[in-house]
């Protein structure tokens, strides 16, 4: 029993189909990356929107937006991101 067990487990990843969990990688990696972004623009500070470098716009907020608002879009974005993530590492923990 010293090794059989987790060449078991090794193939096992190994067989996961990519349909199954490369969409919730993706759009968790993306989602997540995209909200930690939004996140570190919101304490900068830094405004977006329209006629600004890419930059800005990745990073900065909605100027014509509340702030709550901006905050609910920053907290969904992560939310999703996050969830996403967590069915990635749910697949591939799967007995």
């Amino acid at each position: 029993m010293s090794g059989g067990g987790s060449a078991f487990y090794v193939r096992q990843l190994f067989m996961i189909a990519l349909f199954d969990w490369f969409p919730p990688a993706a759009i968790g990696v993306v989602f997540t990356t995209l909200g930690l972004l939004k996140v570190c623009g919101f304490r900068k500070g830094i405004v977006g929107g329209g006629g600004k470098p890419i930059t800005c716009r990745l990073f900065g907020r909605c100027p014509s937006w509340s702030k709550q608002f901006n905050v609910i879009l920053i907290v969904v974005i992560l939310g999703i991101g996050v969830v996403n993530l967590g069915i990635f590492v749910m697949l591939l923990l799967k007995p």
